[in-house]
């Protein structure tokens, strides 16, 4: 019974890792997340090995919760996929803030798709409510291709969050209105741009801003807020300790 319930947690774990890699995030972060994790692995490797060995280069004898013994190697590849995670983190950042990187990426790694200045038909404009929220964009463009026309419908196309917490109706209503007017400038300096694979129209990416930096329009401009709180909750204490004697 202990058997199945670790497989059952581990194949929960497995579907999480796989919808965060593959369904809200290109699975092309995890391909440079290696890269760089593997590049700066090496460098840090006798670091490592350092912080697991004692001074006369012996292996330290370390136990987990279980009294397994926990060797070097096994200790080694933790800290690799540490070392892996902290990088993905700080990759799909990087472009989540970034629309500029993110829009170079797509068009670095597709360099055979075509670009165009599609046509928007629709641009509105709505609140998330729920324990996430924020403002977002829905909207539907046109653009032709060999003579044929094509359009797409784009739900939340764009978010707007928000660094203090959402109270009252009035401020839902204040974010609606700022991502609106944001995308119809958007829209009106031709800044949007598609790509679609020449071989199948169909398949198509749509970039509605260039920014070079845009924090808001990511998740974790929401949550900051709540770090840079503990993080002065922290720092209010130990100063209270230090002069508290």
């Amino acid at each position: 019974m202990k058997i199945i319930w670790t497989c059952i947690q581990w194949l929960v774990v497995a579907a999480f890792i796989v919808v965060f890699v593959f369904v809200f995030n290109s699975y092309r972060y995890l391909l440079y997340a290696l890269i760089c994790s593997s590049v700066l692995y090496f460098p840090l490797t006798k670091i490592i090995a350092n912080k697991l060995s004692n001074q006369d280069g012996s292996e330290k004898v370390r136990y987990d919760v279980n009294g397994k013994r926990i060797t070097m190697q096994m200790s080694k590849l933790t800290a690799s996929v540490i070392l892996l995670i902290v990088v993905y983190s700080v990759v799909i950042s990087v472009f989540s803030i970034s629309p500029y990187l993110e829009r170079k990426e797509f068009v670095l790694t597709h360099p055979n798709w075509v670009a165009v200045t599609p046509s928007i038909l629709n641009l509105t404009a709505d609140i998330q409510r729920g324990k996430n929220k924020y403002a977002y964009i829905d909207l539907e463009y046109q653009f032709t291709a060999d003579k044929h026309s094509y359009s797409k419908k784009i739900g939340k196309a764009e978010k707007l969050y928000s660094f203090f917490p959402i109270i009252g109706k009035r401020r839902f209503e204040e974010m609606r209105i700022d991502l609106l007017n944001r995308a119809t400038k958007k829209n009106i300096a031709k800044e949007c741009l598609l790509f679609y694979n020449p071989n199948d129209p169909e398949q198509q990416k749509f970039f509605l801003a260039n920014d070079n930096f845009y924090p808001q329009g990511s998740w974790l401009y929401d949550i900051l807020f709540v770090f840079s709180t503990i993080f002065s909750v922290i720092v209010i204490m130990a100063m209270l300790f230090k002069i508290i004697p």
